[in-house]
């Protein structure tokens, strides 16, 4: 039986079926986006959660961070259309199966929307797509990193993290 190509090398052939667009978005996110979380101790992973049973899509880049009995969460979600655009989900959930959401919402640009899908929109033709629009969408999204690492581990909800938040409220027996 042979091995699973890694994630890495899937993720790498996916976004060359988009072209020079997608290319640079994807290569942006890398540099600006997932360098940093890497160095905070986030790790790209194969399979979600840990478990090989859920093997990584390759339209997008999941990172995690193990504390305790819970896994921080980050994922890059990329269009499945190919085009230069890609949405950040937020999570923190618990490290044993089922896996249960702590809490969960995406980065977005406006507190009233529930996701949001950074870079090209839907009805801009991508041959109008700059490199530098990549990179400004990609700038603007790394100013927000503190935002995301605060909720992923504190479940602290600033300006932009999406209305649709999932929290769980934890009971605690005390007697």
């Amino acid at each position: 039986m042979r091995k699973p190509k890694s994630h890495r090398i899937r993720f790498s052939n996916w976004r060359k079926l988009g072209g020079k667009p997608l290319m640079t978005m994807a290569s942006l996110v890398e540099q600006r986006l997932v360098e940093p979380l890497l160095q905070d101790g986030f790790e790209w992973t194969d399979v979600y959660l840990r478990d090989p049973d859920f093997p990584n899509n390759g339209n997008e880049i999941v990172l995690e961070r193990g504390t305790g009995g819970e896994i921080a969460v980050i994922i890059f979600n990329f269009d499945k259309y190919h085009r230069p655009a890609f949405e950040m989900h937020l999570a923190r959930r618990e490290a044993q199966p089922p896996y249960a959401f702590i809490h969960s919402a995406s980065l977005v640009r406006r507190t009233s929307q529930y996701f949001h899908f950074w870079g090209k929109p839907w009805w801009l033709p991508v041959r109008f797509w700059t490199e530098g629009m990549s990179e400004r969408a990609v700038a603007r999204l790394a100013g927000k990193l503190d935002q995301a690492l605060a909720f992923v581990e504190r479940g602290e909800c600033g300006p932009n993290i999406g209305r649709l938040v999932h929290m769980v409220q934890r009971t605690t027996n005390a007697s």
